[in-house]
Parts: structure tokens; sequence; C-alpha cells
């Protein structure tokens, strides 16, 4: 039979394991909304840097061969791979959970 100390122990442990997975959680949601806004930022710097190429008019190769937006493309391409990486990660901790 248990006695109350080990009752408490077990206890203490399974709210100790509980609270680091929520914190787990919690990190991997901040991090997802922080990547998002970093998206949402670098798609509106596209945005605006194709807008002025197009408007000034000056443009004599294709929009696509700018270096600028080209390395926009680029950084979007890699906030996404990492946003897929904490979705995947969160997903995981809550099958688990």
């Amino acid at each position: 039979m248990e006695t109350l100390w080990e009752k408490v122990k077990k206890g203490f442990i399974i709210a100790v394991e509980k609270t680091d997975e929520l914190t787990k959680m919690g990190k991997l949601k901040f991090d997802i909304a922080g990547t998002h806004r970093r998206i949402k930022q670098n798609f509106e710097e596209l945005g605006g840097k194709v807008f002025d190429l197009i408007k000034s008019g000056k443009r004599k190769k294709p929009v696509t061969e700018d270096k600028n937006i080209l390395k926009l493309i680029k950084n979007i391409k890699c906030l996404e791979k990492e946003l897929n990486k904490y979705e995947k990660e969160l997903n995981n901790l809550l099958k688990s959970s």
C-alpha cells in the first residue's frame, strides 16, 4: 500500500511533467506566431519592392531577376520551412499528450 508521501511524490512528478509539456507547447505557439509575423513582413516588403520597380518604369529585366526580390523570396521560403517544423513539433506534442 502506498504511503501518503509516495502519493504526493507521484502527483508532484506528474505535475512537473505536465508543466514542462505545456511550457514547450507555449514556446512553440509563440515561435509559430513570430514566424507568421516575419513571413507577413517579408511579403509586405516584397510587394512594396515589386510595386516600386514596376512604378518606376526603369526596369530592364523581369522583376524576378532583381536581387532584392530573389532574396526576399528565399527568406520567405526559409521561414515557411521553419514554420512547418514548428507546426510538426506542436502536432507531435499534442498527439503525445
